[in-house]
């Protein structure tokens, strides 16, 4: 019998998850026969022994580990049920709720839960068993035993929403012949009242652990709206300096990677809760404070992040007072800065290249000197990025374009309505053809006027050009792109990242560097090999598949 024809599968969406909890609570009191006393120290919550036989059979017995609410099947008996250990015969299978799964044994990343030793650690990094598959029994590491106790480590959706982690000790019977049934008995088990906080298989509780700000398994924090567990229990207070002159009480870390330089908000308006924020460039002591904030929308906190692309920041936030609560899990929202257009720019190669700014609205305003005190607004601005494949110097130019022209060259990509920091800037260089008299088309180079060309462009490094009209009513620009410089190696192959006819370590280098999503997920970054918006795996097969010289 397949798994589609129990009778009650009972893995309910998460959101229905809450509304059952709370019905369980009170199937629970009306219950008591079924349950036993459950004990709380600190943090962990343990049954005590209960020893509940499980039914040999297809629905076998589900378990409700938060109100302790467990019955043989079906599922219906026990709302919001959290593990469902099953099977017809001398066998064990698992069934999961939204969210749930059994860890595998320590260093196994593919099939069932793991029959785990006392003291194995069942954290987010975990690797769960998600489907129905069979365990194994036998003598190796990891499987389960006849006659013996066996453990398994879990993870579940609460009430509150969140995930926490427990552990489950079974007494198995004797092996019988194929296709008898055997006895499977739930002794006891624990789970982690603290959502995302990891707990040792066979911890009965104890002191809950100190909070570590650096925690690979702290939550983390990524662009859109977060709901972010707290941790008012074991944290500590950060006294937060950089201006601010407060303190955040109960102060919670949520590591932030910014996916590309620009002005990211990070608030807690949605909350409503009275909250202290501050930004770190750490989580150890001492760390810098970036930026910090107490009251911006209402008690709420609201600060904004002038990031870097790639730069790890620590959000971090905490309560007004000692004695503050603040609601958990709490809306955390990060609101990135609008994409510029630069971002989109298309790749344009070593030579001559057509170009015109006719579908372009956009207006960018730059620097004309090496500081950006001074600047013009480049009109119906037109992007190209380009990657140099030798260091040297180069020119730019659209000598002979039509309609008077603007141009400039930076080494970063701005942010929306930010100026862009020049490394080279012209106006009137060379004659345009047509639409204008005298020197009105723009170039680029060691001499030019404005902020000349001087330095040498790095191989393997992306820099971004723009060149659109002189005013907002000179009319569309149109022309030849003329790039020249040190002469360029052989047309490179797929995985050649650095164009010098191999593709070998150093490009395998220039590929790990760049790994993740592109910057503002547009297709064709430096290693995005099949142009999907993201460098991974499968670039990473194609890079290898490519290994050795260019054809």
């Amino acid at each position: 019998m397949t798994d589609m024809t129990r009778t009650n599968v009972g893995a309910t969406a998460s959101g229905s998850r809450l509304s059952q909890h709370f019905l369980a609570a009170a199937v629970a009191a009306s219950s008591a026969s079924l349950l036993a006393a459950h004990s709380a120290s600190a943090d962990i919550i343990y049954s005590g022994v209960i020893n509940f036989a499980c039914a040999v059979d297809i629905d076998g017995c589900y378990i409700n580990v938060e109100t302790g609410l467990l019955s043989n099947g079906p599922g219906t008996g026990v709302p919001g049920w959290d593990v469902n250990p099953y099977s017809t015969t001398g066998g064990m299978n698992f069934f999961n709720s939204t969210g749930g799964g059994q860890i595998r044994y320590p260093g196994v990343t593919t099939g069932a839960a793991g029959n785990v030793a006392l003291n194995t650690p069942v954290t987010s990094t975990s690797s769960y068993n998600t489907s129905t598959t069979p365990v194994t029994f036998g003598s190796a590491a990891g499987n389960w035993q006849y006659s013996a106790d066996n453990i398994i480590g879990f993870k579940f959706v609460a009430s509150d929403g969140l995930t926490h982690y427990g552990w489950m000790r079974f007494a198995m019977g004797a092996a019988g012949s194929s296709g008898t049934s055997m006895t499977r008995t739930v002794v006891d088990y624990a789970w982690e009242n603290i959502a995302g906080l990891p707990i040792n298989a066979g911890s009965q509780g104890g002191p809950p652990p100190t909070y570590d700000p650096c925690a690979a398994f702290n939550p983390v924090a990524s662009t859109g709206i977060n709901n972010l567990p707290l941790n008012q229990t074991t944290s500590t207070d950060l006294p937060v300096a950089g201006g601010c002159g407060f303190v955040a009480y109960h102060a919670n870390y949520f590591k932030f990677v910014a996916p590309f330089s620009g002005a990211f908000t990070i608030d807690t308006c949605a909350s409503g809760a009275d909250t202290r924020m501050a930004i770190l460039d750490g989580c150890a002591a001492g760390s810098t404070v970036v930026t910090c904030n107490d009251n911006s929308c209402g008690t709420s906190s609201s600060v904004v992040l002038n990031a870097t692309a790639a730069q790890t920041y620590y959000i971090v936030i905490g309560g007004s007072s000692s004695g503050a609560v603040l609601p958990s899990p709490i809306v955390v929202t990060v609101t990135p800065p609008p994409s510029p257009d630069c971002a989109a720019a298309a790749a344009v190669a070593f030579g001559t290249s057509p170009f015109d700014n006719a579908a372009t609205t956009g207006n960018q305003t730059v620097g004309t000197n090496a500081t950006a005190t001074a600047t013009t607004i480049i009109y119906n601005a037109a992007w190209s990025k380009f990657t140099p494949a030798v260091t040297g110097a180069y020119t730019f130019s659209v000598c002979g374009s039509v309609n008077d022209t603007k141009m400039a060259l930076s080494q970063v990509c701005p942010g929306a309505g930010s100026t862009l920091a020049s490394i080279a800037y012209n106006d009137d260089n060379c004659a345009c053809s047509t639409g204008c008299t005298g020197n009105y088309s723009s170039g680029l180079n060691a001499t030019n006027t404005g902020l000349p060309l001087t330095q040498d462009l790095v191989a393997g490094q992306t820099y971004h050009l723009v060149v659109g009209s002189y005013s907002a009513t000179s009319g569309a620009v149109s022309g030849s792109l003329v790039i020249d410089g040190p002469t360029q190696p052989p047309p490179s192959c797929l995985g050649d990242l650095n164009l010098d006819g191999v593709v070998n370590g150093a490009d395998l280098g220039l590929l790990l560097g760049a790994w993740g999503a592109c910057p503002g997920d547009v297709p064709g970054c430096l290693g995005d090999l099949n142009i999907d918006g993201v460098v991974n795996g499968a670039d990473l097969g194609l890079l290898l598949g490519a290994w050795g010289a260019c054809p």
